[in-house]
């Protein structure tokens, strides 16, 4: 599988994962949850010394959808990984963020969220992990966000990343797309109000970065500034937490 190999490096780059369509999970439940999520793989890598024990599972599970695999040394294994500390199994997965038309919102309430330059991967995968186990239909990533393809994206958001549907898009066209399926924006910034009880069936919120916040078109165009009420003295959360207790008032109050 020297090709797979040279694959894999190659989808090191950005570049090549977006002309690709392609990403590589690493870690034994990421690839684990990628075949139990049904996603397209195409690949399974592992390293000889965990083939017998903590890797059997997966290895097997593999074999038996008849995708390629390959045990290989620790040595050639730990060269191809993007952790210090490999555990031994990854996997070459077709995927690959969806467009804003690709979106279905359906016309009964939904809640999405929107992710405005979040640049740190692991607040990006924590925030879709995060979106994925309360509810919201969909994450939307912004320009400026760290790619959603990454490994430290994908190991942060664990298998939610093949089950919640995640989409890039420019300001613009995120501000066009609400407005014509008629999702009220709502802005997450540090002088907003708490959620209360009145929550539209239809919204989005957007969380910006902790150092610049929502970028300025989109505070102009959203609807209501919400904030998580904090302790005196508590200066900022971060953007995850933030995003997490956020979307769980908003569910709490559909």
């Amino acid at each position: 599988m020297g090709n797979v190999h040279s694959l894999i490096r190659d989808l090191q780059r950005r570049k090549a994962r977006e002309r690709r369509g392609l990403v590589v999970a690493e870690g034994r439940r990421l690839v684990a949850d990628a075949l139990a999520g049904g996603a397209a793989v195409r690949a399974v890598i592992v390293a000889a010394d965990v083939s017998d024990g903590s890797a059997a599972g997966v290895l097997a599970d593999a074999v038996r959808r008849g995708i390629a695999t390959e045990v290989t040394s620790r040595k050639e294994f730990e060269a191809l990984a993007d952790t210090e500390t490999p555990s031994g199994v990854l996997a070459v997965v077709e995927w690959e963020p969806l467009t804003l038309d690709a979106l279905r919102p359906g016309t009964g309430p939904v809640a999405l969220l929107v992710l405005d330059a979040i640049q740190d991967p692991g607040n990006v995968g924590t925030m879709i992990r995060t979106a994925f186990a309360l509810g919201a239909a969909a994450t939307i990533a912004l320009d400026g966000t760290a790619d959603p393809r990454s490994q430290k994206v994908l190991r942060s958001a664990m298998g939610a990343i093949f089950r919640h549907p995640v989409a890039e898009a420019h300001a613009a066209e995120c501000v066009e797309f609400l407005a014509r399926h008629r999702i009220e924006l709502w802005a997450a910034t540090m002088d907003g109000a708490a959620v209360g009880a009145a929550v539209p069936e239809r919204v989005a919120l957007a969380v910006g970065n902790e150092g610049g916040g929502i970028r300025p078109e989109l505070l102009e165009r959203a609807a209501r500034r919400v904030a998580v009420p904090m302790a005196e003295g508590a200066e900022s959360l971060n953007a995850a937490v933030a995003a997490g207790i956020l979307l769980h008032r908003i569910r709490d109050a559909h």
